[in-house]
C-alpha cells in the first residue's frame, strides 16, 4: 500500500503556517484574482456543488461565494489546524463548509460540479494520483495552477529548509515544475474533453524574503517584466481549466 504523503507535518510550524496563508485573506493576491476572472462566467448566477480540494484556510472558497452566493462551496483539507482557522475565518457563512479529508481517498463520486485546486500540484510528489481522484469527483470543470515549463521536461525538486524545525524530519517541500505538454497528454488520457491553459504574469514588485527562507519574490527584466522566484526556483505559474 502506498504511504499517504502529508504536507504539514504535525503542528510544527503551525502558526507561520496559518500566519502565511492568512495574508491572502487581508490582501488579495494577483493570481486569485486572475483566478476570479476566468472562473466568473461558469459560476456567476449559478448554483454548483463546488469543491475546494486541498483548501488551506479556504481563502479561495471565501472570496468566490461572493461571485456565486447560490452555490455550495465544500473545502476538503488534510490538516486539522487549517480546516479548524478556515472555519473560524468563513464563521456565518452558509454556503461555505469544511472538512478535514485525504484527497486521494474521497467518499464522494461525480458529486461536485466543479472542482477548484489550488497552488498544490508542485507540492505533491507528483500529480497523477490527485488529478485520477479529482475526476472521480468531478461532473463538469476543474481550475487548477501549478508551476509549468513549456518543453517536455519534468523538474522534480526537493527543498530542504535547514532552519525549519521540520528539517530533523527530512526535506522541507517539494517544489515541482512539470512538464506542461506531458501533463495535458495525461489530462486528456484520463478522460479530459478540453483543456485551456492561462499563464500568470505578475505586474507588481514583491519583496526578497529573508535568505534562508522560501517565499515568491519578483525579478524585474529588462523590457519591464517580472519573473518571479522563490530561493532559486522560478514561479513558472500557469491557471488551467479542464472541462469533462
Amino acid at each position: 500500500m502506498k504511504q499517504k504523503y502529508n504536507y504539514f507535518h504535525g503542528n510544527s510550524n503551525k502558526n507561520f503556517v496559518i500566519d502565511s496563508m492568512s495574508k491572502y485573506i487581508i490582501q488579495k493576491q494577483e493570481m486569485d484574482k486572475q483566478l476570479e476572472k476566468i472562473i466568473s462566467p461558469f459560476i456567476k448566477g449559478r448554483s454548483l456543488d463546488i469543491l475546494d480540494a486541498c483548501c488551506g484556510i479556504g481563502h479561495i472558497s471565501y472570496f468566490l461565494h461572493r461571485i456565486s452566493p447560490k452555490s455550495k462551496f465544500l473545502g476538503i483539507d488534510q490538516t486539522p489546524y487549517l480546516i479548524d482557522e478556515a472555519t473560524k475565518v468563513c464563521n456565518g457563512i452558509k454556503n461555505l463548509r469544511f472538512e478535514v479529508g485525504d484527497i486521494l481517498d474521497m467518499k464522494y463520486k461525480k458529486k461536485f460540479d466543479m472542482t477548484i485546486n489550488w497552488k498544490t500540484l508542485s507540492w505533491l510528489p507528483y500529480y497523477t494520483d490527485i488529478l485520477k481522484s479529482l475526476f472521480k469527483v468531478t461532473k463538469s470543470h476543474i481550475f487548477l495552477s501549478s508551476l509549468f515549463y513549456d518543453g517536455n521536461i519534468d523538474f522534480e525538486i526537493k527543498v530542504h529548509e535547514f532552519k525549519k524545525r521540520t528539517s530533523k524530519l527530512g526535506f522541507t517541500s517539494y517544489y515541482n515544475v512539470y512538464s506542461y505538454p506531458h501533463f495535458e497528454e495525461f489530462v486528456y488520457e484520463i478522460g479530459a474533453k478540453n483543456v485551456k491553459s492561462y499563464d500568470f504574469h505578475i505586474k507588481k514588485d514583491l519583496q526578497k524574503p529573508p535568505r534562508d527562507q522560501m517565499g515568491t519574490y519578483t525579478l524585474l527584466l529588462k523590457n519591464g517584466s517580472r519573473l518571479q522566484a522563490s530561493g532559486a526556483v522560478l514561479m513558472l505559474w500557469k491557471i488551467i481549466r479542464i472541462d469533462l
